[in-house]
């Protein structure tokens, strides 16, 4: 097992109500609420949506939890096969809610924004989903 640092801001946050946030959190030693650098774009897919993060300056801030996980050989590849092939998984500078600052993996938006991907200006995607009254992305790709 090795302890990996991981900000997830979309539907692998443990309180998301997915399937893939249940598994985050039963991997979790510790998580808080966190944000990174960037603006997020609400992408639709299958039955919902799902946020794609991409890079913007340094004073726009996307919202999530910074989670440290005891994982087990192939689980980093098993997120990635999750996230699929339109993120890539990197390190990034995390600031927590209480102000303390390290690096976690981040999953980014690799290719061309779908039209019509509105953004969510706050840079909470779960305030976001509830705000709109949209649901998250819930088919095969997290299934719940």
């Amino acid at each position: 097992m090795r302890r990996v640092g991981l900000f997830v801001y979309g539907t692998l946050q443990p309180h998301a109500g997915t399937r893939m946030g249940r598994w985050v959190a039963a991997r979790m030693v510790f998580s808080e609420p966190a944000s990174v650098p960037g603006a997020i774009r609400a992408v639709r897919g299958g039955n919902g949506w799902f946020p794609a993060l991409v890079p913007a300056g340094s004073a726009t801030r996307v919202q999530g939890t910074f989670c440290e996980l005891e994982l087990h050989p192939g689980d980093l590849a098993k997120l990635d096969r999750y996230e699929g092939r339109e993120y890539r998984r990197t390190a990034m500078p995390v600031r927590t809610a209480a102000g303390r600052k390290a690096r976690a993996q981040v999953y980014l938006w690799r290719i061309a924004l779908p039209q019509g991907s509105p953004p969510i200006p706050d840079g909470d995607y779960l305030a976001w989903l509830e705000r709109t009254g949209r649901q998250a992305f819930t088919t095969p790709r997290n299934g719940s």
